[in-house]
């Protein structure tokens, strides 16, 4: 017989009394709360313990409901609410005081804009903590910097390589006054580390989200603490706080990677823009986002008239149609220096066609078929069946035509081409971010976006008709901006050739001989004006169950705020897309739409949806 445990009684705990402070005893706190329909701030009281550390901007853990919630100290009084009604600050997390009043006028306008609560930027703007990092801080104060008078200037910067945008951050560094601060934000990891391959004047502090955990919340509370001249950072490194009359520097600010991919969705422009009534922002490229171009022809964003003359006055371009070849620009090349080969497609052969019809190779199933390496048998994309022994289902032919060809297959036809070079591939699973030095000639084979930093004495550039043609509402504004980047690596002490496939009558063609982006950018800007389409509207996609986006539209078949035409799509998966747009003019009531609506939806308790506004694409 099993022995029988004795029975115990659960004991109840009673809450100890808690002293509260003397002094300002209640604390208005930041909750991370979740819910959107609730207000963004609670008053709780300050135990007598923590009293002298509970100052503005440090990380406690509160009482919210039933469970416990993390949040800032945004400010602390006396109250007029009867304390009885309060509860009590449970923990102070960490004494640290990084929510900034500056940060928290920063976050409240992105929570504006974008229709979001501040914890879901808080999460970006402050990197996860690590305790044993603030030992090192905990006895030290931020400097502090008393706020002057000072004129702001808004600039556009054309550079068309990481060189010029080298000299334009020590022209800035050299500008600044003792305490003010420079805070360059790059696309990604790839621009980062070839920046800082280069040699400043200035040691940088980096802020970045590949940094260990330990490093990056470190850098953070350094950028914090002690005022550093030069920071380098990503994304989240845009809500840095910085000293007054600092200056933010924007590189590429229409790369994709410039968007949060997470809610709400933020951009690093918009952002910046944010923060433009307390600091300079400067926008640099090789060729501006049709937003920042926007703000230039309007006269609120100064353009430098300092143009690259490199690739104007020495380069010589070879277009599709001209007489000269792509091999016979790498020959040439090849000879004087590096050359870099860039392309869209990587693989070995992305299709295939019948030699004799020319009908594309094809599945039973309906997939396409492909060759992923040299030796490989046709594979099919979608069901992955390999066709050892292929046959054209048109006419029964059995010589294979490469329609598509990738990198791979391109270095193969190369080296073929030019014998005894060596041949480096630079691409997504393999990438150089910086040329390697050695006493040879190099020939790089590159995807776009993979392009090692360095300095070549010819520059071919393939797909451009294919990335000129893609429906996406931005393929225009970024192959500019790679043309212009790749011929801005051309080498300025040599006569260069610069091979573009496209015909010399096209007006891209036409721009990268005068060398001005800033035109080609105010040619599209026409086009999406009479169009109605950003940056002359303001864009938001709502997602979600079918049933519920339907009901939606209709309620807003007669809204006046929206123009256009609403697009609504349905996917298999039952799950439905709805498009809407607003002139710029009406930004605040469109902001304020989305807010409502989320708000709406949160105290009803319906099901939320995915409200994405000013999407990178639609």
């Amino acid at each position: 017989m099993a022995d029988v445990k004795p029975l115990r009684l659960k004991t109840q705990r009673v809450a100890s009394k808690v002293e509260i402070a003397q002094h300002s005893p209640i604390a208005q706190v930041c909750v991370d709360t979740g819910i959107f329909h609730l207000q963004n701030q609670f008053d709780y009281l300050i135990p007598e313990t923590i009293s002298e550390q509970l100052v503005p901007g440090v990380l406690v853990k509160v009482p919210f409901g039933a469970s416990q919630q993390l949040g800032y100290v945004v400010s602390r009084g006396s109250g007029e609410i009867a304390q009885s009604k309060l509860k009590t600050i449970t923990k102070l997390v960490s004494p640290i005081p990084l929510f900034t009043e500056e940060l928290l006028e920063n976050i409240d306008a992105v929570c504006e804009r974008y229709a979001c609560k501040p914890w879901d930027l808080v999460k970006s703007a402050i990197p996860p903590r690590v305790g044993a990092v603030e030992k090192a801080f905990l006895e030290r104060a931020p400097k502090e910097v008393a706020p002057t008078s000072f004129a702001l200037k808004h600039r556009l910067l054309i550079v068309n390589s990481l060189f010029e945008l080298r000299n334009e951050i020590e022209v800035l560094l050299k500008s600044l006054n003792k305490s003010e601060q420079l805070l360059v934000l790059l696309p990604d990891e790839r621009d980062l580390a070839q920046l800082l391959s280069l040699i400043f004047t200035e040691q940088p502090l980096v802020l970045s989200s590949t940094l260990e955990k330990s490093e990056r919340y470190e850098n953070y509370l350094k950028a914090r603490f002690d005022l550093p001249k030069l920071i380098f950072g990503n994304r989240s490194a845009v809500f840095t706080p910085l000293a007054p009359n600092s200056k933010i520097l924007i590189f590429n600010d229409g790369d994709e990677s410039m968007y949060e991919r997470r809610h709400p969705g933020w951009n690093v422009r918009d952002v910046a823009l944010l923060r433009s009534s307390d600091f300079s922002i400067i926008f640099a490229g090789a060729s501006p986002s049709l937003e920042v171009a926007r703000l230039a022809k309007l006269g609120w964003i100064e353009t430098s008239a300092k143009r690259s003359i490199a690739t104007k006055n020495r380069s010589k371009f070879v277009f599709s149609d001209s007489r000269e070849s792509d091999i016979g620009v790498i020959k040439a090349g090849i000879k004087e220096g590096n050359v870099l080969v860039s392309m869209a497609e990587t693989g070995y052969v992305n299709a295939i066609a019948c030699q004799k019809c020319r009908n594309q190779a094809k599945c039973d199933c309906g997939g396409k078929l492909y060759i992923p390496t040299k030796s490989s048998v046709p594979i099919c994309t979608l069901c992955e069946s390999k066709f050892a022994s292929w046959k054209c289902t048109w006419c029964s032919g059995d010589q294979m035509r490469a329609i598509s060809r990738g990198s791979s297959r391109y270095v193969e036809e190369i080296s073929k081409a030019v014998p005894g070079v060596r041949v480096l591939l630079s691409k997504g699973g393999s990438r150089i971010d910086i040329l390697p030095k050695t006493a040879e000639n190099l020939l790089v084979i590159s995807s776009y976006g993979c392009e090692p930093i360095g300095q070549y004495s010819a520059v071919v550039l393939h797909s451009l008709e294919n990335l000129t043609n893609r429906i996406e509402l931005r393929s225009l504004e970024n192959i500019r901006r790679i043309l212009f980047e790749n011929i801005g690596k051309v080498s300025v002490q040599n006569s260069a050739s610069v091979f573009v496939d496209l015909l010399t009558a096209n007006p891209i063609s036409q721009g990268l001989i005068r060398n001005d982006a800033i035109s080609l950018c105010e040619l599209e800007l026409e086009d999406r004006k009479s169009s109605g389409l950003p940056p002359f509207t303001r864009v938001a996609t709502i997602s979600g169950e079918s049933a519920a986006i339907r009901a939606l539209a209709n309620q807003l078949n007669d809204n006046e705020l929206f123009t256009g035409t609403s697009g609504l799509t349905t996917n298999a998966t039952g799950q439905s897309k709805l498009v809407l747009r607003a002139p710029i003019d009406k930004s605040e009531q469109f902001s304020l739409f989305f807010r409502d609506l989320a708000r709406y939806r949160s105290l009803k308790g319906l099901t939320p949806l995915s409200i994405r506004i000013d999407p990178f694409s639609i």
